[in-house]
């Protein structure tokens, strides 16, 4: 890549990666060999784009800035397996993306902006869920705290709930700044993420479950019960019954039950709405 003559977009949010050794962590976390095919998100300047090529991978690139997808495309011709693709990656189907080339998951990879955050772990983590046989993906440290935080920490709350329920989560490494550039403001964090081999939920008990852990977090100073009684117009009956059936304290706040404990709110809350 020519470095001299390419200036970061703030309007793209990048700060590109440029230590070898956290891309070369990353992409062993993601124990990627030449059976893969990997999805990258942003690819940026190629850090990670050249170790996964070098481990005989198919690789699709998604990249927005169109004059790095020239020179990721420029340096990549003629290897056969790697395809740079521009576009926003927040606007692709996995599943689309993957039954076009006649697969059924792909590992997901990728350096992402910070304000993007949300996008990658939702739209693609949780709404994708069955295109992922493993995901590796670096962001903000304060937000991959918050994943991988456990009941009765302070940063336990929906993003916590709903992707333990999913997968087996693990801290790869700590970034700091300087391990871009240009550096950002804030620290960042790599976390692993492996599919569990049986889900909390079945994919019909996946939207009650994950609106009713988002409701309760909205309210996370108020107890489950007030907040329950609020959201769901239950009568101190329903309430009743409900505490009954889970066994879960419904005067306790939200960061102090497990995730098993919101399933069963779910699944409780849902059979006293239907009666």
């Amino acid at each position: 890549m020519k470095d001299g003559r390419f200036r970061p977009k703030k309007r793209f949010g990048q700060n590109f990666l440029h230590d070898r050794g956290t891309a070369a962590k990353i992409v062993a976390a993601a124990g990627i060999g030449p059976n893969d095919f990997v999805v990258e998100l942003g690819p940026g300047r190629g850090v990670l784009t050249r170790l996964i090529a070098e481990r005989g991978a198919r690789l699709v690139a998604i990249e927005l800035d169109r004059e790095l997808v020239a020179e990721l495309t420029a340096e990549f011709a003629g290897r056969p397996g790697i395809d740079v693709v521009a576009g926003d990656f927040t606007k692709i189907s996995l599943a689309e993306l993957l039954r076009e080339r006649g697969l059924e998951r792909c590992v997901l990879i990728g350096n992402i902006p910070y304000h993007l955050t949300r996008d990658v772990l939702f739209d693609f983590l949780v709404d994708e869920y069955d295109a992922i046989a493993r995901a590796v993906v670096m962001m903000q440290r304060e937000v991959g705290d918050r994943i991988a935080s456990r009941p009765g920490s302070r940063t336990y709350g929906i993003p916590s709930v709903v992707l333990q329920s999913l997968y087996e989560i693990d801290v790869v490494t700590k970034v700091a700044a300087g391990a871009f550039f240009p550096p950002p403001k804030v620290a960042s964090i790599v976390l692993s993420f492996r599919p569990l081999a049986h889900p909390l939920f079945t994919e019909d008990e996946m939207r009650p479950f994950i609106a009713l852990v988002k409701n309760v977090f909205q309210q996370r100073r108020k107890t489950v019960y007030n907040t329950l009684r609020a959201f769901y117009s239950l009568s101190e009956g329903d309430l009743a019954r409900v505490g009954a059936e889970t066994g879960v304290d419904l005067q306790a706040r939200p960061e102090a039950l497990p995730k098993e404990a919101f399933l069963r709110l779910s699944r409780s809350v849902s059979a006293v709405r239907a009666s």
